[in-house]
């Protein structure tokens, strides 16, 4: 993430800080059919409270309603996961903002919407929108002239209004593909009833981070949730342990193909991992569990310790969670001998809809992917998910989940960002790199191994 996005951080992020406790005092495949977007701009959909009227497209001078297909991740209209609750927002107040327009929409469940994703390219029959992630995962896409690019549509005021650094990861070859919605982080939650109810410290170093492992697998109690049956959560635990020995900038490195993998540093942060393993850390079956079955398992207090994204916000504060209140966000601790520090996070703006280059609306499918973005960028903030890619008028956010606020409060002094590791590098790369920690933490590949399989990928 560069040093815009960064600078920016910190002062929104100490802005939402100051006016939450403001409130407080009384979160390969085939090109495209070929279809070239009309000259004219498209109409900047706007989100529904700015009060401005969305106007009608090209296509729909008729009177004609366009249909618009929509493919997202977002499965779950009851969701309490900020993210889903922003987007259905969004799916609603669409149809009253964007009256010319019909949104027919297909949620899938994470993993198998990324196997949906890939048959839909291999035989070229993408929706006219989708969700998708940034930097290597859309690449494929781009390089295969399946998507299209946005530059067309980005009116001045549309720009003026999207935060610097969070385009950095939908942009090839001087070519914009993807609005972003929000800035997501992950932090370390704590459930600090069961940290008191055990008398263990919060950590706030590697040394007590391990003590606290110890404690809670001594009292039968799983120290850190981890749903490493869906391989991708183990990429957030490698990637902060890297992070920490290695820094963000040589880690960026690595994963961009422009060092290596195998470093002494990054070795040590896969014995990190290892041995994190291997002492307890995840329980005793992580490898069994699944992301969502985890999350349940911390918000109903049966684990002292996540490391995940902001998009846990939601779910630690619904009413349903037995843990509501008693989540705090630190730090993941640094680790003595490692060039990283705290203030370096994983995280960063990575997701975004996706344009498909042979849609036959491509303006208002432009413009219904401009509007999601824009819409969810607030609602998801103000759901507690995640920091805004896009300027808006928050209006009072004392209401803002306490723990969106409590990582404003964490990054606004941020050095560095590694994006997430899947997203980063894409494709089979990012296979492998799922593959090999997934090894890495049940043990059948050593540390050193476990790096030198790495850097095949970048040879």
């Amino acid at each position: 993430m560069k040093k815009g996005l960064l600078k920016w951080l910190g002062l929104f992020m100490s802005a939402a800080l100051v006016l939450g406790c403001t409130g407080c005092g009384s979160s390969s495949a085939p090109a495209g059919n070929g279809n070239e977007a009309p000259s004219a701009e498209a109409p900047a959909a706007e989100p529904e409270d700015n009060g401005t009227p969305v106007e009608e497209g090209d296509a729909q001078t008729s009177g004609e309603k366009v249909t618009i297909t929509l493919w997202s991740q977002f499965s779950d209209p009851n969701s309490t996961d900020g993210n889903y609750v922003a987007f259905y927002n969004a799916l609603e107040s669409i149809k009253t903002d964007m009256p010319g327009v019909e949104v027919v929409h297909e949620g899938t469940e994470s993993e198998s919407y990324k196997v949906k994703l890939k048959t839909a390219m291999a035989g070229n029959e993408l929706p006219d929108v989708f969700f998708n992630w940034g930097a290597g995962t859309m690449k494929p896409y781009v390089d295969a002239g399946l998507v299209l690019p946005l530059d067309e549509y980005m009116t001045d005021d549309i720009k003026s209004r999207i935060l610097g650094g969070t385009l950095d990861n939908f942009i090839f070859d001087g070519n914009t593909y993807g609005y972003p919605y929000s800035v997501a982080v992950a932090s370390l939650y704590v459930n600090t009833e069961l940290f008191e109810q055990n008398n263990v410290k919060v950590p706030e170093t590697y040394a007590e981070l391990l003590e606290a492992v110890d404690a809670f697998k001594s009292a039968g109690i799983t120290p850190i949730s981890l749903g490493e049956k869906d391989l991708w959560p183990g990429l957030m635990i490698y990637g902060i342990h890297a992070i920490r020995m290695a820094g963000a900038t040589d880690f960026n490195a690595a994963l961009n193909g422009t060092a290596s993998f195998n470093t002494p540093e990054l070795v040590e942060a896969a014995k990190l991992v290892q041995e994190l393993a291997a002492r307890g850390g995840f329980g005793e079956s992580a490898m069994g569990t699944s992301e969502d079955d985890a999350v349940a398992a911390f918000k109903q207090g049966k684990a002292a310790m996540m490391f995940m994204g902001s998009w846990l916000n939601g779910d630690c504060e619904a009413d349903d969670a037995a843990v509501k209140g008693k989540i705090n966000v630190i730090k993941f601790p640094a680790v003595d001998g490692g060039k990283g520090t705290e203030d370096e996070f994983h995280g960063g703006s990575g997701e975004t809809f996706l344009v498909s280059s042979g849609t036959e609306y491509p303006a208002e499918a432009a413009a219904v992917a401009q509007y999601i973005c824009e819409k969810m960028s607030k609602d998801q903030y103000l759901a507690g998910s995640g920091m805004p890619a896009w300027e808006a008028d928050m209006g009072n956010t004392s209401d803002v989940n306490r723990l969106s606020q409590e990582i404003a409060s964490l990054t606004a002094d941020a050095t560095g960002y590694v994006y997430w590791l899947d997203s980063l590098t894409g494709g089979a790369k990012a296979d492998t790199i799922m593959d090999e920690i997934a090894k890495l933490i049940d043990g059948s590949v050593t540390p050193e191994d476990f790096c030198i399989n790495l850097q095949t990928l970048n040879e």
